[in-house]
Order: C-alpha cells, then sequence, then structure tokens
C-alpha cells in the first residue's frame, strides 16, 4: 500500500492512472493478487476458471490443439504457449485428455506457461509451430476508465485522499486511449463511463510475434465494440471478484481482489489481422466446447461402468455451466492462424447451437 501511496505522491499533479493502479494491485510483488504466494496467480481461491471446473474443458482443447496439429502435418515438435496459467491446471487436463483420447500429439508436445502480463518473449526468438493459448488473460489487463464530460472524452485518475485512495476527472493521460471507439465510429453518452485497455490491442501481435506457423486461441468475456460501449453500459464493465463476492469498488480490499473488465473484441480481432493472422473462428465457449464433443464426454462417462455417482453428478453441473449462455457458456472464442487455411472450420468453430 505505502508504494502506491509513494508513487501517486511523487507522481506530477499527485495521480497516476488507474491502468497503472490495476497493474500493481494485480501483478507487484507482495502486493498483487496474482503475486501472492496463496492463489499465485489463478482466481481459484475466489471464482474457478473453466480448466479449474472440470477436466472436460482441458479435454476439449486438447482435440483443438490435435486437429491443428494434424493440420499443420504433424510436426514433430508442437509448442502450446499458455498465457495466465496459473497453477498448470490447463496443461495438466490437456496432456491427460491427450493421452485418454491416444492422441500422438502427447509426445510432440512442449508446453510453455506465462504466467503474468508483462512477461515477454518466453520461448525466445526463435519462431515455433504450435499454438499460444489465452484462457481467460485479456480480461486482467489494466485498462484505462474513462467518462464523457460534455464534449470531451476525460479519464479517471486514481489519487491519494484522506489517508485512502480516490479519484479526480481530469484530460486523458494519452489520446490513443480512445483510439478503440474512433476505430469503431462509436462515442460515448454523456455521463457514460467505459473501460479499455491498450493492451488487447497489442496482444495478438506481441502474443504470435515467433509463431511461425499454428493457432492463436483466445478465450475471454468480452462483446463487439457497438456493445461493449454501448448505452447498456453507462458504468463500464469494471468488476471485482473477492472473497467469494462480486463486487464494483476497486479500492476495497487492494490487492485482495481481482480486477476485470470485459474484452473490446472487435479491437482483438482487427489487431490480429494487422498482425498477419487470418481469422479461423468465433463463437461462443458453449458452441465451441460441444463443437469438440463435451456431450459425448459427458455420454461416455455415465455410461462407463464402475463410474462414482458423485463424480458423475459433479461432472454434469459442470457441463451445465460450461454451456449456460449467461455465465461460462457465453464466453467468447476466438481463434486466428498463421500459415492455416480456414475451411474446412476447425471443431470448435463448427457447431452452432439453435437459437
Amino acid at each position: 500500500m505505502e508504494m502506491l501511496r509513494d508513487e501517486i505522491q511523487a507522481a506530477p499533479s499527485a495521480r497516476i492512472t488507474f491502468a497503472r493502479f490495476m497493474d500493481v494491485v494485480l501483478t507487484a510483488p507482495d502486493l498483487g493478487y496474482y503475486a501472492t504466494s496463496d492463489r499465485r496467480p489463478t482466481r481459484q481461491g475466489d471464482f474457478l476458471t473453466a480448466p479449474e471446473l472440470h477436466p472436460f474443458f482441458g479435454r476439449c482443447v486438447g482435440r483443438q490443439l490435435h486437429e491443428v496439429w494434424q493440420r499443420l502435418q504433424r510436426p514433430d515438435l508442437f509448442t502450446v504457449l499458455e498465457y495466465g496459467a496459473g497453477r498448470g491446471t490447463l496443461q495438466a487436463t490437456t496432456e491427460a485428455g491427450l493421452r485418454a483420447d491416444g492422441s500422438e500429439l502427447a509426445g510432440a508436445l512442449r508446453w510453455v506457461s506465462v504466467d503474468l502480463p508483462g512477461r515477454s518473449d518466453p520461448v525466445g526468438a526463435d519462431p515455433f509451430v504450435g499454438a499460444v493459448v489465452a484462457n481467460e488473460y485479456l480480461d486482467a489487463l489494466p485498462v484505462h476508465r474513462l467518462q464523457r464530460v460534455g464534449d470531451k472524452i476525460m479519464e479517471h485518475w486514481v489519487t491519494w485522499q484522506d489517508g485512502w485512495f480516490g479519484t479526480r476527472l481530469a484530460p486523458l493521460s494519452d489520446p490513443a486511449v480512445c483510439r478503440p471507439l474512433s476505430d469503431a465510429g462509436l462515442t460515448l453518452a454523456e455521463g457514460q463511463i467505459t473501460d479499455i485497455s491498450p493492451a488487447w490491442a497489442a496482444f495478438p501481435d506481441d502474443a504470435s510475434r515467433d509463431l511461425e506457423r499454428g493457432l492463436l486461441l483466445i478465450i475471454d468475456y468480452g462483446h463487439p465494440a457497438a456493445e461493449l460501449y454501448g448505452l447498456r453500459r453507462m458504468a463500464g464493465s469494471l468488476l471485482t471478484y473477492g472473497g467469494h463476492q462480486v463486487g464494483g469498488d476497486p479500492f476495497q480490499a487492494v490487492g485482495r481482489q481481482d480486477l476485470t473488465a470485459h474484452v473490446d473484441i472487435t479491437a482483438v480481432e482487427r489487431a490480429a489481422d494487422a498482425a498477419g493472422l487470418g481469422a479461423l473462428g468465433s463463437t461462443s465457449q458453449a458452441e465451441f466446447l460441444v463443437g469438440l464433443g463435451l456431450g459425448d464426454l459427458l455420454s461416455e462417462l455415465g455410461s462407463a461402468g464402475g463410474t462414482d455417482p458423485t463424480a458423475y453428478i459433479e461432472a454434469r453441473a459442470a457441463v451445465a455451466r460450461f454451456l449456460d449462455p449467461r455465465h461460462m457458456g457465453g464466453f467468447r472464442v476466438l481463434g486466428f492462424g498463421r500459415g492455416m487455411d480456414a475451411e474446412p472450420p476447425l471443431r470448435g468453430f463448427s457447431f452452432r447451437l439453435t437459437r
């Protein structure tokens, strides 16, 4: 806490951007939510991510990676670079799923984990063939909080007032922060607050820079720009997760709660195109998992002899959460490729639920 206080007091005009505040309280050693030893760096203590909910998720991801491996002519070495790996649950369940499916990819797989935002060049400068996976990673990248006041877009800056954190509206730290709005031909309504991270647009190029051939797979909660910055979100999308509670006060339990914001899918797609990546598909997490055999996995578990009834009930409950469009089922799954054809569609992007 003292570090943030001192930084604010030493800064010009005694303020820092909300993005800087968010970065520190999530990732700073000995303070950040993800850097604290008892939860490093996962949300398991508060709200489970999909890989932690049930191994079926990792098994489906493994099937998608297997299909990509086959399309790339089954290279002897297939590298998976995972952003936001946490305790390695996705890696463990994916590898176990590949073995259960009898996939020969298991013998060619090299998995590299990137735990925290800001860590760069994790596989070295050499190009690799394989996949980059970011599951619930972009939503934790630091955001700037913007608000329309009259004919101007102002920024919420973090200050230190009366012994605690506060905010102050002031001019933008950088006019480029508003670029996702102008690129989409949008503007904010009077008084509307929104949350924008320049890191969303930077991610596709940064993450795939050394990807010679393969897949960039992004799974997160987000929306197209017109929806994310629309009138239904007058207060922005910033949320806090701590103590098994969802809230909206980022200055409560600083360093002991997660901060997230919904991702601008349009900005990510535009940036991927600019990075030379081809669009392979965009779908919901529910459709992605069903296309990769989620329902069959549950049926097989139920019909297998000797299945523990409790294990089946837990699996069925997990599948229901995976498919619920109001929650995990509504997460967006984006696939981009380099050196890969979009047709025929990959299995994860080939299924559509009846609407």
